[in-house]
């Protein structure tokens, strides 16, 4: 924190402000191996965030990431309720950055509120759904192969002892049933548009003036189902009650009609809607610590909901 504020203090009088008269707050602190960063919050004449990053998994992409969000922000200006930060610095390596602070609280904080989630996932989907039609998007044929790949090989790993994974013997097979789960989806026209990357709870803004996308990944484009499953499968897994829930499916039909209210470049019989939660809870499951003395609460919480819709979705457990 004190290297950020350093470097704050540096290029702040560039932009026009006076470091002296800004309040700092740091808001989030990651520290580990291949992945360190600091947020802090300047509060002044105006509201702002500064990233410093200190470590990433591919330094080289760091400013492809901030291409990506200064991208976002820039298609979403005609927008009057949906958004992206706007950068108003960015080092040459994309390691430190300054950008319009956001307002409102994020989609997770209002459910860990226990507020009702119909009326915030609807605005949630209405967010995604001004994303992606502010792009170019392109009707396409939906192939499931590489994602089948992808669940098939994070079985074998396992099965070889190269990955460790809570519950293997389930994992192996819930992976090994996705092909199955792939055929009503294959051959059925899909939207491909530019993919946010990370669409979860974490990375939307609910405030005042709308709702406002964090956190872009790389530009690159996809079938619109990816991001829809991301966000939908991190609402389930932490959040979604069990009410409702028909056997062979991950996500109710509450929690489709309630993010379907809201989004509408495709609808909930896509074919990457219906398929891609199958593949999301799978990274989801393996991206957890398989010592239960290693996870956080979080994700102690995560797997618990895991383990119930993988019960109702795959029939194992």
């Amino acid at each position: 924190m004190k290297q950020a504020l350093g470097e704050w203090a540096r290029i702040a009088p560039d932009l026009g402000f006076d470091p002296v008269i800004f309040r700092a707050k740091l808001l989030w602190h990651k520290n580990e191996p291949t992945r360190s960063h600091v947020v802090l919050r300047l509060r002044g004449p105006r509201f702002l965030i500064l990233k410093r990053t200190f470590a990433h998994q591919s330094d080289s992409n760091l400013n492809r990431i901030v291409a990506a969000q200064t991208d976002a922000y820039s298609r979403l200006r005609p927008y009057p309720k949906a958004h992206a930060p706007e950068i108003l610095y960015s080092s040459d390596s994309g390691d430190l950055l300054v950008m319009q602070e956001a307002l409102g609280k994020t989609l997770d904080d209002y459910l860990r509120l226990a507020r009702a989630p119909a009326p915030l996932l609807k605005r949630a989907g209405a967010w995604l759904a001004a994303f992606h039609e502010s792009c170019d998007t392109e009707k396409r044929i939906y192939q499931p192969h590489f994602m089948i790949t992808h669940c098939e090989r994070m079985a074998d790993k396992v099965e070889a002892g190269k990955v460790s994974v809570a519950d293997p013997t389930n994992f192996m097979a819930c992976c090994r049933m996705v092909r199955g789960k792939a055929k009503t989806a294959t051959d059925q026209e899909t939207i491909s548009a530019t993919k946010h990357g990370d669409f979860n709870l974490r990375n939307i803004m609910l405030g005042s003036d709308g709702e406002t996308g964090l956190d872009f990944e790389l530009l690159s484009t996809a079938p619109v189902g990816f991001d829809i499953a991301r966000i939908l499968m991190d609402y389930a897994e932490l959040f979604q009650s069990d009410e409702d829930l028909v056997p062979g499916q991950l996500l109710s039909s509450v929690t489709i009609r309630a993010f379907f209210g809201g989004y509408d470049l495709v609808s909930q019989n896509d074919p990457g809607v219906a398929f891609l939660p199958f593949t999301q809870i799978l990274n989801d499951w393996v991206s957890i610590p398989s010592d239960p003395q290693q996870r956080s609460w979080r994700q102690e919480h995560r797997y618990g909901g895991i383990v119930r819709l993988v019960r109702a979705g795959f029939g194992v457990f």
